[in-house]
């Protein structure tokens, strides 16, 4: 469990301080009313119950400074994409305010009635407001506990009243305790499960697209492959029939490629073939289609191309070829050129890109 606690606790404690920037003001106005309520209650009361009184209006405020302090703190870290001791501190000092705070009042409360309900409260709303791990609640729970133990002698006189919210008070504590461990564990689980699903929600995108990859393109040269090419072009041609301009195809056609595999070998062949596709690539619009479409025989379309634009693009790949040997080892070169075909649609034409070709 302390493996698992350690895979969510950043992304956990990172949580609480996103909680505790709406938990916060709440808490700091339902003080501030509170406080307001005890000063305009009437002075006429008994010496022990103005004493109470005073004592616990000193405690909401002191704790309306102390969570403006902590509120500030907070809005100062909340940017942060990773735990730091700040965080940290913030984490553990919220839950145990809560806590001190509940547990003091209920101490303060056994000067005019034994109701323990505050602290109860308190133990409840941590357990349901923080996710905290097992360790830090652990030790939180069991230090509150001490402090409400110690301070109920110094404010409850009547000994069975003190054992029983003495052991009310543990029951309590153990309460929120289970509670807390029971709601850390669920959700170390959830967040584990939801990474999970997400590794696999991404392995599964990048298997489908590697699929569509390896169904669009030519393998060896990552150009678009016969089957795909055809297909774009036709949407191509059949979007200048209905806006116009003219459609260019070029086909290119190493010359003497057998030779090259049988002087150099097919790995030799595979290079040039990659370098061929390289130069292409390298010499046309990013909205031009390339495509292998044979075994040595490639083909670009050219959207928006007239026929004479279209030559001017066919020699100069004709000479980038021609002077950029590709090399098939690390010492040797081949020569390789290409025989090169113009076509041209007008637009508005109807026409295929098999006619076109």
């Amino acid at each position: 469990m302390a493996a698992v606690d350690a895979q969510v606790v950043d992304e956990v404690t990172l949580g609480n301080m996103r909680r505790l920037r709406w938990l916060g003001p709440i808490f700091l106005v339902l003080n501030l009313v509170l406080l307001t309520i005890f000063s305009l209650q009437p002075e006429n009361a008994a010496p022990s119950q103005q004493a109470w009184r005073q004592a616990v209006m000193q405690v909401y405020a002191v704790t309306v400074v102390w969570l403006v302090a902590m509120l500030l703190m907070t809005w100062r870290v909340m940017r942060r994409t990773q735990v730091d001791g700040t965080v940290r501190a913030l984490q553990v000092a919220a839950p145990m305010t809560f806590l001190l705070f509940t547990g003091v009042l209920t101490v303060l409360d056994q000067w005019i009635t034994p109701n323990i309900s505050p602290y109860l409260l308190g133990c409840m709303s941590v357990s349901l407001l923080f996710l905290l791990p097992p360790a830090t609640a652990a030790w939180l729970f069991g230090i509150a506990y001490a402090l409400f133990f110690v301070g109920l002698g110094m404010t409850q006189a009547d000994t069975s009243i003190l054992l029983s919210n003495r052991a009310n008070g543990l029951g309590a504590t153990m309460l929120g305790l289970v509670l807390s461990l029971g709601l850390w564990r669920s959700n170390a689980r959830y967040l584990l499960l939801q990474r999970e699903l997400t590794a696999r929600n991404a392995t599964l995108e990048q298997q489908q697209d590697e699929l569509v990859w390896l169904a669009t393109r030519d393998a060896l040269t990552g150009l678009y492959n016969r089957r795909e090419f055809m297909r774009l072009s036709e949407l191509e041609l059949k979007r200048a029939q209905r806006q116009g301009g003219f459609t260019s195809a070029i086909v290119i056609d190493l010359d003497h490629f057998k030779s090259i595999n049988d002087r150099h070998g097919h790995p030799a062949g595979d290079k040039v073939l990659a370098h061929v596709a390289l130069c292409l690539l390298g010499g046309v619009r990013e909205t031009d289609l390339v495509a292998r479409i044979g075994g040595e025989e490639f083909m670009v379309l050219l959207p928006q191309t007239d026929i004479d634009a279209a030559t001017g693009l066919a020699n100069k790949l004709r000479h980038l070829l021609r002077e950029t040997p590709p090399a098939i080892s690390r010492d040797e070169r081949i020569a390789v050129t290409a025989s090169f075909g113009v076509g041209c649609l007008p637009g508005g034409t109807e026409g295929t890109m098999a006619s076109l070709y």
